[in-house]
């Protein structure tokens, strides 16, 4: 094979590793190992800053070098912590102060490597050429190559080892979203673990400022910050017994001005984290982040923490979880014993399916100047199991997800919005569904194996553009195909996987169609096919299709309504055992 050839095919095998790998440090040895396979210098180190502090750059790879390696072994996977001033020549502080390739000929010769003639005899090299690591437009580490007498640096080969460094870089990126993604998924579950406890000692003791200082402890802990308190506004509830102060920064401060101050704001929550924004409040706050509280449209107090490192979107999703779970507990303060658990349960079940709706409305959308998403959902309880949602990857493409979960309920939402989290990350990093729903499952399988669920689903990347859909399907129903004669193309049957959370390493395929002379894709659950009517015969697949094959041509809201017309009068009823979730993929 030819040396041109040979790089072709290693470039390749290396962006493969990229793009399969979720950690950077699992495959940095191998891809240097298949960079120095196919250019001329043998030896090659790569170093990084972490969370841009240039003072130090920690050795992470160097199995290639011999005295380096001997001298500087790394004891973890950060790597060895070296001072950048101190330790490292002109030349190499040139490359990553200018954002430039260096190339040193000769060590020997030019002044600029004076500090490393001793390390360069060592280790037996004469040149050396630096390509700093460049994420987001900053320096986030370099690599250097290491050359001897023999070895001849072409600019081809220059050329080479900068678009591996690229994908360097790449894999460094892929590594740290997906560290913030398990951070997030796993403050979320710790959250909802001492929410949960805090309800139940407000089930026993009806202790409402015991339940407040609980979580006001839990917003600061859960958003880094040095303080935080929850407040209300004692003026709405003169009959019952809240502290009306709190201290911040050491001081007593009156809670009902702070109040009347975040609550005059237009935002249900927001963070400001330059000190020079803030107004109204003491000097010693730096930062901080607030939600309100409210219920039935009114603003009842806040959730407020400060002097937090940095606040993020993330921190303020947190608090507003918490101030529901605040919201419902003050309303039902002062009931006894039994009604509280009643209604808790039930608020607590009517926020969770208005938090589902929202995220399903916000995905219906026009795809293209041809087709549009639309769904129907009616749960079978307050919360249902079945879930759609569509996210807008660029102006290209759009990907969604039907699924069915597994039951219903808080355990069944709790899994949609993992699911959905988790979706929308995955998105971003994989271009396939197929790649999303392996990576999906191997997020999930923990927590679905330990709560005994699991869920089918349908996951789709549509490219607007050229009208080309590609689906994986993972245990679910095939979706209905309608042609432009209005027949249903059977040859278009999605090939089926096992459920998500069934095994742990479940491997999912892509079906790809062109669907321009489709006017319509039909998805839906299992719920609308298991309706029965006095006879116990279920609505079945076969009425289905016909149903589709019927009204296809109709709008979006006329196809809606004649299904419910069709299967509440094949059920004589309009309340059903399964959730229905139909999804619609049509032409305007």
């Amino acid at each position: 094979m030819s040396q041109v050839n040979l790089k072709m095919k290693n470039l390749v095998e290396i962006s493969s590793m990229v793009a399969e790998s979720v950690n950077f440090f699992d495959i940095k040895d191998d891809i240097v190992d298949k960079m120095l396979q196919v250019v001329h210098p043998t030896k090659a180190c790569v170093n990084l800053f972490y969370n841009n502090d240039y003072r130090y750059a920690y050795l992470v790879c160097s199995n290639t070098l011999e005295y380096i390696h001997e001298a500087f072994m790394p004891k973890d996977v950060k790597g060895v912590k070296l001072d950048f001033y101190e330790e490292y020549p002109d030349y190499i502080h040139e490359a990553v102060e200018e954002k430039k390739v260096v190339y040193i000929k000769n060590i020997f010769q030019d002044k600029r490597a004076e500090r490393e003639v001793e390390l360069a005899k060592k280790e037996g090299y004469i040149g050396r050429i630096v390509f700093p690591l460049i994420l987001n437009k900053d320096v986030v580490g370099f690599m250097t190559c290491f050359l001897t007498e023999a070895d001849v640096m072409k600019e081809e080969d220059i050329n080479f080892i900068s678009s591996i460094v690229s994908l360097i870089a790449l894999s460094i990126e892929i590594t740290d979203k997906n560290k913030e993604k398990n951070l997030i998924i796993n403050k979320l579950r710790n959250s909802l673990e001492l929410i949960s406890e805090a309800t139940r000692k407000l089930y026993l003791n009806k202790n409402m400022d015991e339940f407040l200082v609980e979580l006001s402890d839990l917003a600061c802990k859960i958003t880094n910050s040095k303080e935080s308190v929850i407040l209300v506004d004692t003026k709405k509830f003169k009959d019952k017994k809240f502290k009306t102060y709190c201290k911040i920064c050491g001081e007593k401060i009156d809670s009902q001005s702070i109040i009347e101050y975040l609550l005059s704001k237009d935002d249900n929550g927001l963070y400001i984290n330059d000190k020079n924004l803030i107004e109204n409040m003491d000097a010693n706050i730096k930062s901080y982040i607030f939600y309100r509280l409210s219920h039935e449209n009114e603003s009842i107090g806040v959730i407020v923490c400060i002097n937090g490192k940095k606040y993020t979107d993330d921190d303020l999703s947190m608090l507003s979880i918490l101030s529901k779970q605040v919201t419902v507990a003050i309303q039902l303060y002062g009931d006894s014993e039994q009604n509280v658990k009643h209604k808790l349960i039930a608020k607590e079940l009517n926020i969770l399916n208005n938090q589902q709706k929202l995220i399903m409305n916000d995905s219906k959308m026009d795809c293209n100047k041809e087709k549009e998403l639309e769904f129907y959902h009616k749960p079978a309880t307050v919360v249902g199991g079945d879930f759609y949602y569509a996210h807008k990857i660029d102006e290209n493409r759009v990907a969604y997800i039907l699924a069915d979960v597994m039951g219903h309920g808080i355990v069944a939402n709790y899994m949609v919005a993992m699911i959905k989290g988790s979706f929308k990350t995955l998105c971003h990093q994989y271009n396939t569904p197929g790649d999303i729903a392996t990576n999906l499952n191997k997020i999930l399988y923990d927590e679905f194996d330990k709560m005994g669920v699991f869920a089918t689903c349908l996951i789709s990347v549509f490219d607007v553009k050229e009208n080309i859909i590609s689906i994986s399907n993972a245990g679910h129903y095939s979706p209905i195909f309608i042609n432009k004669e209005g027949q249903i193309i059977d040859s278009l049957n999605c090939k089926k996987g096992i459920p998500i959370g069934v095994l742990e390493d479940g491997v999912y395929h892509n079906n790809t169609f062109n669907i321009k002379e489709c006017p319509m894709i039909f998805m839906f659950t299992d719920g609308t096919l298991e309706i029965k009517n006095e006879n116990k015969e279920e609505y079945g697949l076969d009425r289905l299709r016909e149903f589709v094959k019927n009204n296809y041509k109709c709008s979006r809201n006329t196809i809606i309504e004649n299904l419910k017309k069709e299967i509440e009068e094949f059920s004589e009823s309009d309340n059903f055992e399964d959730d229905i979730l139909i999804v619609m993929l049509k032409n305007k």
